[in-house]
């Protein structure tokens, strides 16, 4: 008997079968002993203990062989690169089975950390690509890591050079600040003490600046934020991080801002955003027109791809679960489709008003307006395809499809008129070029202007000069009572002052936490829920802003999952109540001052 797809399974030395059991080659038999072995669509169970097959062995040479196999990893080490290769090629289930095989290998708090936050990135790349969005790109284009950022579609001078005042550290990825000129207000980011990076809000008072300020729980993570962008209505704010959900990398999020001044939880944007490797600086044009972000997921550490998207509040979303189709989405290629482009967006506002630029302007406003004539006619036209594959009737049918037929007849010189104004404004911007109109992007002198052959400009602005602001003192708390030492404590007495206290709440446990679990903090308080849980908390603090400079390095330690909460008069409150009450208390201190 003869199983030519059984045979290719099977070198002719000893292996194992599909139930575990040994199988080997036995002359021109092939034997089975005590098992069961899938035989291509049907299980042949034996009742023996052993079962033979006869092979024909002039057949073998007719079945082709396998060619030389890699080793499938099996150190620890090996298994770990295996999986995070497969995690940055966006084969998440296989990075997934890796991560979970080397975890069975761990054989230290490092390497069970390791495969322990690989199973999660994983596991969120896999929730991710349940929802991914379908995007209308625009253009992609490569810059050096250095100064990328000047060529985003932002006021020259806006990019203030690390180190500076606000950033006395820059890292490998943040080379500058955004601080426009004339803002009163400005998001950035900045190393805390332990080296990590998060973010923070200053605002001008006065001939100074406010202390930077911390700007809520819900944006601070154990790992970095960095990059944060305001949206253009101030509502919105985007940013990057590396500890918060995402797959690994820097993620992109944003937070929403509510009526109180708080900030939501933030949330993954998600594929084709989001990806194994890092993204960073999101933001949307003034004009509502695009969006651009930057990302080395395509390139070497020292450059990084600035992608140029149309602007969609309700863009098409569907799964995208397999590892060929999310690699094809998060490439992010272009439209080919130069109708679909602005051309005048990236640079219009840096070119000055003469003959010339008013030729350009009414040229582009020409483009805008055939490109909604010709993009509303084929929406009709659509219409009324959809509705003659409806009908039955022939008549009707005759009747709708000449009319069909005309319309289509009637859209071919609106098209033709599209593209012909299209090249006009090209051809502008390159004589622009070429003569070097006389603009603020012109007269800059390292300006550089990329993609204007592909319908979209990138201008490179100049950066701003040396920031000098004064930032006032950071307030010190001076009845903050925490430490973190090489043993934790418990606090001798759990009754809390008067007052308005915070705490970092820590974790819950059935049965009484040792001092080993504290994880060298000092003090922490024992409760006794309702549902004899007993809950610990960390520290006593009289402000939030003194609480919050404290939780990163506590989730940090062990404890992810760490949160602040409020007391007033020793009962707990919830931590917007107990915001409320510091403010109004901080002001009536203030109007008693002489």
């Amino acid at each position: 008997m003869l199983f030519p797809g059984l045979l290719a399974l099977f070198p002719l030395q000893p292996v194992v079968a599909a139930a575990g059991e040994t199988a080997f080659f036995q002359d021109d038999t092939l034997v089975i002993r005590k098992g069961k072995i899938d035989i291509e669509h049907g299980v042949l169970t034996p009742g023996a203990d052993t079962i033979i097959i006869q092979i024909d062995s002039a057949s073998l040479f007719d079945i082709p062989t396998l060619g030389p196999q890699e080793p499938l990893p099996t150190t620890l080490g090996e298994l770990l690169a295996e999986a995070d290769a497969k995690r940055k090629d966006y084969d998440f289930s296989a990075a997934l089975a890796a991560y979970q095989a080397a975890l069975g290998k761990a054989d230290g708090e490092q390497a069970l950390a390791r495969a322990g936050k690989g199973i999660m990135m994983a596991r969120n790349g896999m929730t991710l690509s349940e929802s991914c969005r379908i995007p209308a790109v625009v253009a992609k284009q490569k810059f050096s890591l250095k100064d990328f950022y000047l060529f985003y579609p932002l006021e020259g001078g806006s990019w203030r050079t690390a180190p500076n005042a606000l950033d006395p550290a820059p890292d490998s990825l943040v080379h500058a600040t955004y601080f426009p000129r004339e803002t009163v207000s400005t998001f950035f980011s900045m190393a805390d003490a332990d080296g990590f990076r998060n973010l923070y809000w200053t605002e001008a008072s006065g001939k100074e600046w406010t202390a930077p300020r911390l700007l809520d729980e819900h944006l601070l993570s154990q790992g970095n934020e960095i990059y944060p962008m305001l949206s253009p209505d101030g509502w919105t704010l985007y940013f990057a991080s590396d500890g918060l959900y995402g797959m690994g990398g820097y993620d992109l999020y944003y937070s929403v801002r509510a009526d109180d001044g708080s900030w939501g939880e933030p949330v993954n944007m998600g594929f084709p955003f989001s990806s194994p490797g890092d993204d960073f600086l999101l933001m949307d044009t003034p004009d509502g027109k695009y969006t651009l972000f930057a990302s080395n997921r395509e390139c070497s550490a020292d450059s990084v791809y600035l992608y140029v998207l149309e602007q969609n509040r309700s863009p098409l979303v569907r799964p995208v679960t397999d590892p060929a189709g999310l690699r094809a989405l998060c490439s992010l290629s272009p439209t080919a489709d130069p109708t679909r482009i602005d051309a005048a967006s990236a640079i219009s506002e840096e070119i000055p008003d003469n003959d010339n630029t008013r030729l350009y302007q009414e040229k582009s406003a020409e483009v805008s307006r055939l490109r909604d004539s010709v993009y509303n006619r084929e929406r009709a036209l659509d219409a009324l395809r959809r509705q003659l594959a409806t009908l039955t009737l022939p008549e009707e049918k005759d009747a709708l499809a000449a009319r069909i037929a005309s319309d289509e007849e009637a859209l071919a010189p609106f098209r033709t008129a599209l593209s012909k104004a299209t090249a006009e404004v090209q051809d502008i911007e390159m004589a622009f070029l070429r003569s070097g109109v006389d603009s603020r992007v012109r007269r800059t002198a390292d300006s550089e202007v990329v993609g204007a052959r592909s319908g979209y400009v990138f201008a490179k602005k100049a950066p701003g000069g040396k920031l000098s602001i004064r930032l006032a003192p950071a307030p010190v708390d001076s009845t903050e009572v925490f430490r973190i030492a090489p043993v934790g404590r418990f606090a001798q007495e759990n009754t809390l002052p008067g007052g308005i206290v915070y705490q970092i709440r820590l974790f819950s446990s059935p049965s009484h936490a040792t001092v080993e679990d504290l994880q060298g903090l000092q003090p922490v308080y024992e409760r006794l829920t309702s549902s004899l849980q007993f809950t610990y908390a960390a520290g006593l603090f009289r402000t939030y802003s003194s609480a919050l400079s404290r939780l990163a390095a506590v989730r940090r330690l062990g404890f992810p999952e760490a949160t602040i909460i409020a007391f007033i008069g020793g009962r707990p409150v919830d931590t917007a109540t107990a915001r409320e009450a510091e403010t109004y208390a901080a002001l009536r201190e203030t109007e008693a001052r002489p």
